[in-house]
């Protein structure tokens, strides 16, 4: 029998706190031959993360191993020195990580940051490194390989320059730079929309078969898992609860965890169950417009000073009291269209009025004041919030720039918020690293409608969180829409979340509507040979998804 590739006997990791040791990973057994993909699943804290960082060797700091071993073709890899890991890490076992605006350099072009990783691979395995044409070469040829158009003129371009699918495939060109036998895929089509998505999973394959890869994938999309794994892992609280064969973990799931995880998979075939506003106007023949845009337009210039039409003469109409739903692939326009219309970046034409009255032109005091009114959740919970500010001081925040409220004031009102948004309230002395994802995003809509405002506009907010927690935010928001009577513009690539939540939607592609309407009219009858391929690939995912469901 051969050797495992990899190889986790009886682990477990210890991470001291002020309060002791937090046992994150406990008594973790697990077996990856060559030539798996194997999925692993779980809500945040699960532990997923730290499990495939110590595989890598950068698990976190004050953790200690305190059993078992891990590993790594036939050698134990769990103690090695920094001089050790020159030869392993990046070279053999390679990692594509979450967040690729993280991990990319702004400063720097696309092919300086991989030709700079080739050579620290070269400098650190002890070979010579290469000259710079011939990195830029093997750049080239990475480019080529995740399959970037024009490779070469991808090169000079820098990162803000590329959409959020081709920054993920620039990533996994770096994790493949070393020629690894063993590839790390964390969360990698987080955020992503649904064809871009079944691209990335498209290629992470079709690189297993011809690269004879080995792949350890940790998501919360089950779909994705579902996709791309032949055997399956899931984690609760730091221990392995279930694993084996994808079809078998999904289609026959034994623990009680597993199959609530399955129950939270939001489905696109599933009929909706939105919550009703309870303070919401008695309907009649004509809704009261809330918010409006008029042949909205956004214009950039790009560095051959040529023109690009991000958002172009869009005209929408935002009920009071309604979830507007807005959805499209990456670049085609949802957030500059939500950005504009909270005037956070300038409209190059078109008007927007809000309570009927045209903000278009608002400026200094009338702009702040009127943004009281209406307010944005960003999608990512993490860069969010500043890590050096309290709970409490996040949420505050928008009550000392805006009111005149005395200290005792802004903090019995902080309290109140965190009830509403179902925290403790002794959350409030925490910072942001002690919370989880979910946990955050909730702290984002706290602080969100801590001014009463009219209208949220939400920017993908549940993308970056796992299923179950993704699960719950939706609705607690449907319920605190209902509470305190609020117009949501809700953004999304995700047209399962969508169907669940909306009332009204619009479809965008290259910057313009191309179908818009009742959100159950959209979905069953589509109009759009777009709208119908959107819909068509969000169902491939939720089936892909639901095997638990249809056994």
């Amino acid at each position: 029998m051969s050797t495992p590739l990899l190889d986790i006997k009886d682990y477990s990791l210890d991470i001291g706190t002020f309060d002791g040791p937090v046992h994150v990973l406990k008594g973790i057994n697990l077996t990856v031959n060559r030539g798996d993909t194997l999925g692993i699943v779980g809500e945040s804290g699960s532990g997923k993360t730290v499990l495939v960082r110590s595989v890598m060797g950068i698990g976190p700091k004050g953790s200690e191993v305190t059993q078992g071993q891990i590993t790594f073709d036939g050698q134990d890899i769990t103690r090695l020195t920094e001089k050790a890991w020159g030869n392993i890490r990046g070279i053999r076992i390679s990692m594509i990580f979450q967040d690729p605006m993280t991990y990319l350099n702004p400063l720097f072009t696309i092919g300086q940051q991989i030709s700079d990783v080739i050579a620290a691979h070269q400098r650190a395995s002890g070979e010579g490194v290469a000259s710079k044409s011939a990195r830029r070469a093997r750049t080239v040829e990475l480019l080529d390989q995740v399959g970037m158009r024009d490779p070469d003129q991808l090169f000079d371009q820098y990162p803000h320059q590329l959409s959020g699918g081709m920054r993920q495939r620039v990533l996994i060109a770096m994790a493949l730079a070393g020629k690894p036998e063993l590839l790390i895929a964390d969360e990698p089509t987080t955020a992503l929309d649904v064809t871009v998505q079944a691209q990335v999973l498209d290629l992470i394959k079709s690189l297993v078969e011809k690269l004879n890869l080995t792949v350890v994938m940790i998501s919360h999309d089950i779909g994705a898992i579902a996709t791309i794994a032949t055997r399956c892992a899931v984690m609760y609280k730091g221990e392995i609860v279930e694993q084996g064969a994808t079809a078998d973990i999904l289609g026959n799931p034994q623990h009680a965890y597993t199959k609530q995880l399955l129950a939270a998979v939001p489905d696109i075939e599933a009929e909706p169950k939105r919550v009703a506003a309870a303070a919401a106007e008695p309907k009649t023949e004509k809704p009261v417009k809330l918010l409006e845009a008029h042949d909205l337009t956004k214009i950039y210039k790009s560095q051959s000073g040529e023109p690009f039409t991000a958002v172009d003469k869009v005209n929408l109409s935002v009920a009071k009291g309604e979830i507007f739903g807005v959805v499209g692939e990456s670049g085609s326009g949802k957030s500059t269209l939500a950005r504009m219309l909270l005037r956070l970046i300038e409209p190059t034409s078109g008007d927007i009025i809000f309570d009927g009255q045209n903000i278009s032109g608002l400026n200094g005091e009338p702009l702040r004041q009127m943004r009281r009114h209406m307010q944005f959740v960003f999608q990512n919970p993490h860069s969010a919030l500043n890590g050096r500010h309290t709970i409490g001081d996040a949420i505050g925040e928008p009550l000392r720039i805006q009111t005149n409220m005395s200290k005792r004031d802004i903090e019995a009102r902080v309290e109140a918020l965190l009830d509403i948004v179902q925290l403790p309230r002794m959350f409030k002395y925490r910072y942001p690293h002690e919370l989880s994802g979910g946990q955050k995003q909730r702290v984002c809509i706290a602080r969100a409608i801590a001014l009463n405002p009219r209208l949220l506009i939400l920017d993908e907010p549940t993308s970056a969180l796992d299923i179950s927690v993704q699960a719950q935010v939706l609705e607690f928001l449907q319920q605190v829409r209902a509470e305190l009577d609020l117009t949501y513009v809700f953004i999304s690539h995700d047209l399962a979340v969508i169907r669940q939540i909306c009332d009204q939607t619009i479809v965008m592609k290259r910057g313009q509507i191309v179908e818009q309407g009742d959100t159950e009219k959209i979905f069953l009858s589509p109009a759009e040979d777009y709208t119908r391929a959107l819909i068509e690939s969000g169902r491939k995912t939720s089936r892909a998804a639901n095997i638990g469901a249809t056994g």
